[in-house]
């Protein structure tokens, strides 16, 4: 009641009048900041303090002004089409679907592989909104899509199988008689907030803890497209919409150039490098293990939040540092996997859907230098094989596939860099993954021959004597 007096005192005093010296909206801003100002004190604000916030800036106020301040303040708290955290959320605002595309020849961060390509989209989500996503299952070895929170920590996802396809339509990915008409290989997944993860359905939840609303990533993966040419996997990117509360629908159209091999990274660079910097360091990538450059050896990554990472891989890492006419030697056996790139589906019954070893640097943004997938990987007659990583220069020239050898580059010289060692989905009877390793659990002892192994030697010592030259220590 003491509020309402307020009210008409004030209007009876200054409903003739109008502002003088400044427009009504400048007025408005200037008291609306005032009032936060004021409100930061130990007590709230309340209609008073406001009011005499009101009264301080000018006697001459409009009512047109006050309701200028009344709109400014609903458009901050009440307005259920906007998420709450949208005022403040550190997401740049895009125009097209699809605007960021991360791969070693466009936006090399986060470690990524160089046979996958990973498309992302940012969204934001009021109470009751969602974000449609119409897509044709690509020829490659594997799809993904995947929501992130804005500190590239995941939230949902649905591989390829589990993406259940549209009324007449089926999964190549789950179904052995699906043929090899695209246009019978669609789906529609609805990305929503509220929902919890693995709801199932098709469904992906957008939101942390089932927020009602809020904003993040979705990320589309790719890998080993049956045409390399073409990283969409020769379908078109899959469309999105919005759809909202009140029943509108907002297509959106895919950026220009997003499906193609080379082109601009997007409009997102910028926010995705300051996401990897701000959200990687101090708690981010800490190391492999207790493996040091000095002495490297593979294991389980220590933390490697904030870098995007893919929830049907797990990864091995070793730190290793370059010297002068020195290489280092990867050596195990090779789980068997689906070789797409000649023809085989990926329901063939193997140890992997997929596993790759990749050199990258250890340094912000984390880029890769260079990967060699399980398809491009050259095994002896027991089915082992072994990586030389080494610059140009060092390269021993008994190093080639003739000799069952793959080569990797080392990059840049002048940082450290970290191996990653990829597994992606195993079998179920397959017991000596990655992912088999439990916590606390001696990676070598879980994985058994399948555990790479790494040591270093030099350039001639390997020309001389081969791979045997430099046993693992």
């Amino acid at each position: 009641m003491t509020a309402d007096r307020d009210w008409s005192r004030w209007l009876q005093r200054n409903s003739a009048h109008g502002i003088s010296g400044i427009s009504w909206q400048l007025f408005a801003w200037r008291v609306l900041f005032e009032a936060r100002i004021q409100a930061l004190r130990p007590r709230l604000l309340g209609w008073s303090g406001f009011m005499h916030v009101f009264r301080r800036n000018s006697k001459k106020a409009s009512v047109l002004a006050l309701m200028g301040v009344f709109t400014l303040l609903a458009a901050q708290s009440a307005d259920a089409s906007v998420p709450p955290q949208a005022a403040r959320d550190p997401l740049p605002q895009v125009s097209c679907g699809w605007p960021a595309v991360v791969n070693p020849s466009r936006l090399n961060f986060a470690f990524p592989e160089t046979n996958a390509t990973y498309w992302l989209m940012p969204y934001r989500l009021a109470q009751g909104d969602q974000m449609v996503v119409d897509g044709t299952y690509p020829s490659a070895r594997f799809t993904s899509l995947t929501s992130y929170d804005v500190k590239g920590s995941p939230i949902d996802s649905l591989a390829d199988y589990k993406i259940a396809p549209s009324q007449g339509s089926r999964n190549p990915f789950s179904d052995p008689n699906a043929g090899t008409n695209s246009a019978q290989h669609k789906y529609k997944v609805t990305l929503k907030a509220g929902v919890a993860p693995g709801s199932g359905g098709n469904t992906l939840a957008g939101t942390s803890m089932s927020a009602a609303s809020g904003v993040g990533i979705l990320a589309l993966r790719i890998y080993v497209p049956d045409q390399t040419s073409d990283p969409a996997g020769s379908v078109p990117l899959p469309s999105l919409s919005i759809h909202r509360k009140d029943g509108s629908v907002r297509s959106i159209s895919t950026c220009a150039k997003a499906d193609s091999t080379q082109g601009p990274a997007g409009p997102l660079v910028g926010f995705l490098r300051k996401l990897v910097q701000d959200n990687a360091p101090p708690g981010g990538f800490e190391g492999c293990g207790k493996s040091s450059v000095q002495s490297p050896g593979f294991a389980i990554p220590n933390k490697a939040s904030g870098l995007f990472p893919n929830p049907y891989n797990k990864y091995l890492c070793t730190p290793i540092s370059h010297e002068s006419g020195r290489v280092a030697v990867v050596r195990g056996k090779a789980p068997t996997f689906p070789n797409t790139q000649l023809g085989q589906s990926v329901l063939t019954k193997t140890q992997l859907r997929y596993w790759s070893l990749c050199q990258n640097q250890w340094q912000l943004p984390y880029p890769a230098s260079s990967c060699a997938a399980d398809f491009q990987t050259a095994l002896n007659k027991d089915g082992r094989y072994t990586f030389v990583v080494s610059t140009p220069q060092d390269r021993p020239a008994n190093a080639t596939t003739t000799n069952r050898v793959t080569w990797l580059s080392w990059g840049p010289t002048n940082v450290s860099s970290i191996l990653l060692f990829r597994n992606m989905l195993p079998a179920a009877d397959f017991h000596n993954a990655v992912q088999d390793v439990g916590k606390g659990q001696n990676p070598a002892s879980v994985m058994g021959d399948y555990f790479p192994t790494i040591t270093y030697c030099t350039k001639a010592e390997f020309e001389k004597g081969g791979p045997d030259a430099c046993p693992a220590t």
